[in-house]
């Protein structure tokens, strides 16, 4: 038999030592659905490194929301008076001017600056039309504020104060919206990383479940080798080494294209980022490091789904 010829194939060898060779006792590389499990894992790879990337985004831009209104308000003179009237340019440029020297002497105000006629276009341009001629379109007065500490204490003292000076003026803190967008970004993190962890399960299940088939496959071949007095640990590490194999070929391949498809993807986003609203779609360094780890990852569940499966089946062996 082979299995016999393998065992004692050197004078030398112990029987149930694993030889530092690659040789298998076992084999296992000529076992049927060995293309199929590499493509599983491939695909798995390929799916965590999207979930990952759409993950990775996701805390970006959500971060960039947060850090970019820290701390920062803006103040709205609206060109509407209460009742319907408009508010003549003039108006609003006075009640700028006064609204602003209020804000200089709070304590808790850093820097106050007056946003200009065209860099009040610039801002509504994106959602009425970069052709639109603003001429004769009345647009409210803005002011821009950073504060030293934003606490809500010296929020609702800046509220007080812009009542005092017209009822009109309204002060945006950000908080309503922004509370929301990264309560929506958090939320799809969660759903990425669930993602990844059911593709990560689902691998373990494959593992396991080829491994099984392996083991069924080839049992006259192991219960030859355990009844001989082979170690468990011996024959494990047979179908060990197989799987982890496997799923390095898989998923270094689903790593490979799932990084070309995170590529391609930012590529043809362009920089969409540049406005604060949209994701960055290029990934850091240490996001580019992580998932080059995954392979490591797989091979990792890889070894341990193919121990764990070959000790539990083996403990059932006489």
């Amino acid at each position: 038999m082979n299995i016999l010829n393998s065992l004692f194939r050197t004078k030398d060898k112990q029987l149930g030592v694993a030889e530092r060779g690659r040789r298998y006792d076992l084999p296992l590389n000529k076992s049927a659905g060995t293309g199929f499990l590499i493509l599983l894992v491939a695909l798995m790879t390929f799916l965590a490194v999207m979930a990952l990337g759409a993950s990775f985004t996701l805390g970006e831009m959500a971060q960039r929301w947060a850090s970019g209104l820290e701390n920062r308000l803006t103040v709205e003179i609206p060109a509407e008076i209460t009742g319907g009237a408009l508010r003549s340019p003039s108006d609003i440029a006075y009640l700028s001017e006064k609204t602003a020297e209020a804000l200089k002497a709070d304590p808790a105000v850093e820097t106050v600056e007056i946003m200009g006629e065209a860099d009040v276009q610039a801002l509504i341009s994106p959602w009425l039309g970069e052709d639109l001629s603003f001429e004769g379109l009345p647009l409210p007065g803005l002011i821009s504020v950073k504060m030293r500490i934003g606490t809500p204490e010296a929020i609702e003292r800046l509220r007080h104060t812009l009542k005092g000076i017209n009822q009109d003026i309204h002060l945006d803190a950000h908080e309503s919206w922004l509370k929301d967008l990264l309560r929506l970004t958090g939320a799809l993190k969660f759903a990425a990383a669930a993602i990844t962890l059911i593709i990560a399960l689902t691998t373990i299940a494959a593992i396991a479940g080829a491994v099984r088939s392996r083991m069924a496959e080839h049992k006259a071949d192991v219960e030859l080798l355990h009844l001989m007095g082979a170690s468990d640990l011996y024959i494990t590490r047979q179908f060990q080494r197989h799987a982890l194999i496997l799923a390095l070929r898989g998923a270094l391949a689903g790593t490979a294209a799932g990084g070309l498809a995170l590529l391609l993807i930012g590529l043809s986003a362009g920089n969409g980022g540049d406005t604060g609203l949209l994701p960055n779609l290029h990934l850091g360094t240490k996001h580019v490091l992580t998932l080059i780890l995954l392979p490591c990852a797989a091979c990792l569940i890889a070894s341990l789904a193919a121990r764990f499966t070959v000790l539990r089946v083996l403990a059932l062996m006489p």
